[in-house]
């Protein structure tokens, strides 16, 4: 990997939307036709006339394997969440791109994973070792024994070199952006795609699975262009909101398993720990017999969650009423008070209007739209839903109510928390009810005025 620092310099042009490479500058990417992406990328090259991506030692063809063989065993991280969003582990010889908003808990989380992989390697290029170690000890007390495991380094040329002779099942790098060869300009577009070619190779080569920690943009996008995403083979988020405690695991790309799973954690001073139940632990502070209030089951991936939703309504002062909204796209929340004032009793146009999911989870499915309409009702009738009901439904701009998908699934996991009553869309045909639970069903937003508040 030495050779990398020899090299002389072509010019392109990288769009940092789609990652595409162009021969000449544009205001308007012709492949994605995004607006100002495009950008000056020089491409190393090698004297040789290698691209800086081929450095290193020529790898010998692989021979396709056996179809006999057993297929390769997959490397756990010994942390059930984590395992559940990859699929059972980390493929061998794969490389993963991990993202997330910076305080969120990233490093913290694959530095837990490193500690439980026994010949694990982990390249900082943003601490020292002391450090590394240091944060380390918050989550175990052995953290000492792996103190010949961890290196601080910027060296793309060191890294490869360690990883080649070791040859340890995972190796985490953080991050990608701080990590380069002897010529690279850190921060550069052909920083971060040569890192992420060679990386790659070098998973190929030596089996060896490599985590590589990225830095997300103000808009919440991981750093550096839509090349990084396509090139790795597994893409990794965490998200959450800053005030909250609550870590969700996902995976927007993942070419060895589902992409509809997702796991869910708690921030605390040792870590991040799994939640293996977080329907309880969301519903855990729930006042009973509070106005404004309603619990949806929403659904992430393959997971289903029950939600508590809060909506306050207050006479506005102004001219023009108030509208802000946590966890509920505010385009969506405007869009179930309009159809709540239109074909309800209960107008909202002189109210302010504030909608919260409890615990910092996001919703993004439509499923949660009639709890949404059932807050918004029983905030502006002061009165209460009982709170041994659930409500879920899809609300068209007519103020139908609409069926959802894995309906069975979602009262399942109702029932298993002890909830009693269902209100639910009109099913099309005989659905299989858990046990103690009673269904009612509604057509209309209208509908759920008459059946939450007998009005």
């Amino acid at each position: 990997m030495s050779t990398i620092a020899s090299m002389a310099q072509k010019q392109n042009w990288l769009c940092g939307e789609c990652g595409e490479v162009f021969g000449k500058w544009s205001g308007r990417c012709p492949s994605c036709e995004a607006w100002n992406t495009i950008k000056e990328f020089r491409e190393a090259k090698l004297a040789g006339g290698k691209s800086a991506g081929k450095a290193g030692r020529d790898l010998q063809k692989e021979k396709a394997s056996d179809p006999t063989s057993p297929p390769r065993e997959r490397i756990s991280t010994k942390i059930e969440e984590v395992d559940r969003v990859l699929g059972g582990g980390f493929f061998p010889g794969s490389l993963i791109l991990f993202g997330g908003a910076p305080g969120i808990g990233k490093s913290t989380l694959a530095l837990q994973v490193f500690l439980k992989t026994s010949d694990a390697l982990y390249f900082s290029g943003e601490e020292s070792v002391e450090q590394v170690l240091h944060r380390a000890e918050r989550v175990t007390k052995s953290a000492g024994e792996k103190s010949g495991h961890v290196f601080a380094t910027n060296s793309l040329e060191d890294i490869c070199e360690t990883i080649a002779k070791n040859k340890p099942s995972l190796s985490v790098i953080d991050s990608i952006q701080m990590v380069g060869s002897e010529s690279s300009t850190f921060g550069q577009l052909s920083q971060l795609r040569e890192n992420a070619e060679v990386f790659l190779k070098l998973a190929k080569s030596t089996g060896t699975a490599i985590l590589v920690i990225g830095h997300v943009t103000k808009s919440d996008e991981i750093a550096g262009p839509k090349i990084l995403e396509h090139i790795v083979d597994v893409v990794l988020r965490l998200e959450g909101e800053g005030s909250s405690e609550v870590r969700i695991l996902n995976s927007p790309k993942n070419r060895y398993g589902s992409t509809l799973e997702v796991g869910v954690f708690e921030m605390r001073n040792r870590g991040l720990e799994e939640m293996k139940n977080p329907s309880e632990f969301f519903l855990a502070e729930r006042a009973e017999n509070a106005a404004g209030s309603a619990i949806a089951v929403i659904r992430e991936g393959a997971r289903n969650f029950l939600l508590e939703i809060q909506v306050l309504t207050v006479k506005t002062n102004f001219g023009q009423p108030r509208r802000t909204s946590h966890g509920v796209p505010l385009s969506k929340f405007h869009l179930l008070l309009a159809v709540v004032s239109k074909f309800t009793p209960f107008k909202c146009g002189e109210y302010d209007a504030y909608a919260s999911v409890v615990g910092g989870m996001k919703i993004s499915e439509p499923a949660a739209d009639l709890a949404i309409c059932a807050a918004i009702l029983s905030s502006r009738a002061e009165k209460e839903i009982p709170a041994d009901t659930v409500i879920l439904g899809e609300v068209g701009l007519s103020g139908e109510v609409r069926s959802v998908a894995n309906l069975e699934a979602r009262l399942a996991e109702a029932a298993k928390l002890g909830f009693k009553k269902a209100i639910i869309p009109r099913t099309r045909g005989k659905i299989k009810l858990p046990a103690g639970l009673k269904t009612t069903e509604v057509r209309s937003v209208l509908e759920l005025v008459n059946v939450v508040f007998g009005k």
